[in-house]
């Protein structure tokens, strides 16, 4: 199967991001937390670029745009845009909901209602982000990292404990959800 100049690039920008699955299941994270981090953080960069890129590039494909002289400019420059953007969104709704929770007390009576509004900010800033044409998972990723320096702090004890374990609960189910659904589907595929 032969492709065409602009599903190249969008097959390109798919396989630009690395995998660190592997590399991050051989660290333990109580045993060397820093290399941890490094490989993770590694990991996560990767595939942030990988998702800017393939947006900006299906953008640019779909637009009907020619391949030319300027095609590269373009698409550093939306790239750039729509990173900056996606980035910007995130921070925003973190520190507004640091802000929520350090000012209005009322908010960290119930330590569901903490987790409970920390969840519904991050899906905010997500679907902001979707309704304005930016990177919904990097927005997300970016709220999740600034909320945990920031919003973290002005939870009660009792909502520190439970926001980190229902979202501790929470990537475990959709880890094993992944894992099994992958799983289940492998068989479904007729082979050729």
């Amino acid at each position: 199967m032969k492709l065409k100049t602009p599903e190249c690039l969008l097959f390109c920008s798919l396989m630009c991001s690395s995998d660190v699955v592997a590399a991050v299941s051989l660290v333990s994270f109580e045993k060397d937390p820093d290399l941890y981090s490094v490989v993770f953080g590694e990991g996560i960069t990767n595939d942030a670029v990988s998702i800017i890129l393939f947006t900006t590039v299906y953008r640019f494909t779909s637009g009907k745009s020619e391949l030319g002289v300027g095609a590269a400019w373009t698409i550093s420059k939306d790239f750039s845009v729509l990173a900056f953007n996606s980035l910007l969104i995130g921070t925003l709704f973190a520190i507004g909901s640091a802000y929520i929770l350090k000012r209005f007390r009322v908010f960290s009576k119930n330590p569901v209602m903490e987790v409970m509004m920390i969840f519904c900010i991050g899906y905010l800033a997500y679907v902001t982000a979707e309704l304005s044409k930016n990177s919904g998972i990097i927005t997300l990723l970016t709220a999740g990292i600034v909320m945990g320096h920031y919003t973290w702090f002005n939870l009660s004890p009792m909502g520190k404990q439970a926001s980190y374990t229902v979202f501790e609960f929470m990537g475990y189910i959709m880890e094993a959800f992944v894992f099994g659904y992958l799983g289940l589907t492998f068989f479904s595929y007729a082979q050729y």
